[in-house]
């Protein structure tokens, strides 16, 4: 049977904070702000099947992050399993930064430090899985968090639409809504270990690396001749193992310099540091303001000066 919370059931000046407190009861205490200046309005469905919650999700653009201090001050010992169904994500935890895509699977883990943030209204079903259960089907799961199970792939795809479908049953059979929990559980726990197999599997030294080639990257994104070869260079590795180290995350060096790079222009802009597009664009690394545009459109649903008009006050 599903519970559901509706933000637009309570004044507008309330429902962030009321909507932040549901996210915080439901799955774990975590700083949420959101990060456009649209009304809010978000609403949240959620089921039990057996020991596992399903959610659906329907919120405004929002940047969750449960630091170290949430993690020792209310401790959470579940895992988080988030198939994107609308929108576009971007999670980071345990030095790994991961775009996720419609139809992409990630999980994450509440036990530790992460962010998780919404660049635009976006909707998803989150499974929220028992410690227990899920290391006891893949033992190096704490070890496999922020990485993505492509939905454009067979495997990912199953995954994904499994999930998906679980969240639209409304079982009022207790004993068969815990079996098609388990056996969630299940399949998700053999797609994992089929897609991270393996030498995909990281270790702390691959987490390491990839934090350090990330924090390279982000001091850097005013140079828009950053390159592959240049960043391999400057970090003493080669550019295939630079490579190597993103794949693992689902991705590609320079997509991921894109999606940082993008994603700075459009913090910029929303926290009022910047005025001019062109100044955005060159500041991230965009030698092309027309490219910087098109892009910054295609990523999130509006053109940049959108935002520098909601950010200018009225002269009438």
């Amino acid at each position: 049977m599903f519970t559901r919370f509706d933000a637009a059931t309570v004044r507008e000046s309330e429902r962030f904070s009321y909507w932040h407190e549901e996210m915080c009861r439901n799955f774990c205490r975590a700083e949420s702000k959101p990060v456009t200046p649209r009304p809010f309005n978000a609403s949240l469905s959620c089921a039990d099947l057996g020991s596992v919650q399903i959610s659906s999700i329907d919120c405004e653009a929002l940047r969750y992050q449960r630091a170290a201090g949430d993690v020792r001050s209310s401790p959470a010992e579940d895992f988080l399993l988030s198939v994107l169904v609308g929108g576009s994500g971007r999670i980071e935890q345990q030095g790994r930064l991961t775009q996720q895509n419609v139809n992409d699977v990630v999980i994450y883990d509440t036990a530790q430090p992460f962010v998780y943030e919404f660049p635009d209204r976006y909707q998803m079903v989150l499974l929220k899985i028992p410690r227990r259960a899920m290391l006891a089907r893949v033992p190096e799961a704490e070890r496999l968090t922020a990485l993505k199970i492509d939905g454009q792939t067979p495997l990912g795809s199953l995954a994904a639409t499994m999930i998906r479908n679980a969240a639209t049953l409304d079982l009022q059979d207790g004993a068969a809504a815990a079996k098609v929990g388990t056996s969630i559980i299940d399949v998700i726990a053999a797609v994992m270990d089929v897609q991270f197999a393996g030498s995909s599997r990281p270790s702390d030294r691959h987490a390491s690396l990839l934090h350090r080639a990330q924090a390279y990257m982000r001091s850097h994104l005013d140079d828009p001749e950053l390159g592959v070869d240049g960043i391999a260079a400057a970090l003493h590795m080669s550019s295939s193992t630079l490579g190597r180290l993103f794949a693992g995350s689902g991705t590609t060096v320079m997509r991921w310099l894109w999606e940082e790079r993008l994603a700075a222009g459009h913090r910029a802009l929303l926290e009022g540091r910047a005025r001019q597009v062109t100044e955005v664009a060159l500041t991230c690394g965009f030698s092309s303001f027309s490219h910087f545009s098109r892009s910054f459109k295609a990523r999130y649903g509006h053109s940049p000066n959108t935002l520098i008009r909601a950010r200018t006050p009225s002269t009438h």
